[in-house]
């Protein structure tokens, strides 16, 4: 089995053209459910947690809260759907209309956790005016996920002072049962962000956006089971849009190879490298028994 552990649905519709156009950035296309859950499950995906990305708050954008309402209610056996929250408004207040939203989505729309983006934002996780989401996300059980992790291209896309792994000590601190995700293994400070995770067995990662960093990636992995943590390490693509940043026309393919570099492509590295191995249990907890310890979708 695998499963997909962290994927975006958008619509054009919902990206403020002329913020994409002033930062050189390529607007995306609409995402086409249909074609998109068959390309999944062509590739052997057999659960998918979506998501849209809320950037209203200083990119004028979201992905489309509506279409991923709109998803989870036509595939409920196939996705599992997080909101995506700006917890701050632009005046720096606690986003009161998008914390009633949340928490709708976790009592009303059966949405199990929520993403933030503080690098998108351009806030802080442990700013404790936004709090309030977190007592919200503890009370309900469900996970908070966040993009805390530097970001690829331009500093100005996602400023990397949002993103000080450190900020989430705080956090588990604070929030000691709340269950978190911190994507992409928190690039490039995975090795602090297995720190956390060695504290606080509510903390989890995954892959999306790591399997064309190969070496990186696997010294990660590789340091995350030398933490007793690579349990909570999870298979995701962050899919966004065919054509669009790492993925082709044809994303079967890209989720194959993806699927195959966790298979048989981590334990070739560390063979060639004369590192530590990894076993068919751990390797299956990655491809789908992580995500689904923490999200019981079976």
């Amino acid at each position: 089995m695998i499963i997909d552990s962290h994927f975006h649905l958008i619509r054009k519709k919902n990206i403020d053209a002329e913020t994409y156009a002033r930062l050189g950035l390529k607007m995306p296309e609409d995402t086409p459910l249909d074609k998109l859950v068959g390309w999944m499950k062509n590739a052997g995906i057999k659960k998918a947690v979506a998501m849209g990305q809320d950037m209203s708050r200083i990119w004028n954008t979201t992905f489309g809260e509506e279409y991923l309402l709109e998803s989870v209610r036509k595939y409920p056996d196939f996705l599992t759907g997080l909101a995506s929250a700006e917890p701050l408004d632009k005046a720096n207040r606690l986003n009161r209309q998008t914390l009633d939203y949340v928490e709708k989505a976790l009592t009303e729309y059966n949405l199990k956790g929520v993403l933030f983006t503080p690098p998108y934002g351009q806030y802080y996780s442990n700013d404790k005016t936004i709090y309030p989401f977190y007592e919200l996300i503890e009370s309900k059980q469900a996970v908070c996920q966040y993009h805390h992790s530097a970001q690829m291209g331009p500093a100005i896309l996602a400023p990397t002072k949002y993103a000080n792994m450190f900020l989430l000590n705080d956090v588990i601190i604070d929030f000691p049962n709340m269950k978190i995700v911190v994507e992409h293994i928190g690039y490039p400070w995975s090795e602090h962000l297995f720190i956390l995770m060695a504290n606080d067995e509510n903390v989890y990662t995954d892959l999306a956006m790591m399997y064309d960093r190969p070496i990186k990636t696997v010294w990660s992995l590789v340091l995350a089971k030398e933490y007793g943590v690579i349990d909570r390490v999870m298979f995701a693509t962050d899919y966004v849009c065919f054509n669009y940043d790492v993925f082709s026309s044809n994303p079967t393919d890209d989720y194959k190879r993806w699927i195959t570099f966790v298979e048989t492509g981590i334990n070739g590295i560390c063979i060639k490298s004369g590192w530590p191995t990894f076993s068919a249990d751990e390797i299956e907890g990655i491809l789908w028994r992580n995500a689904n310890r923490l999200y019981q979708l079976t």
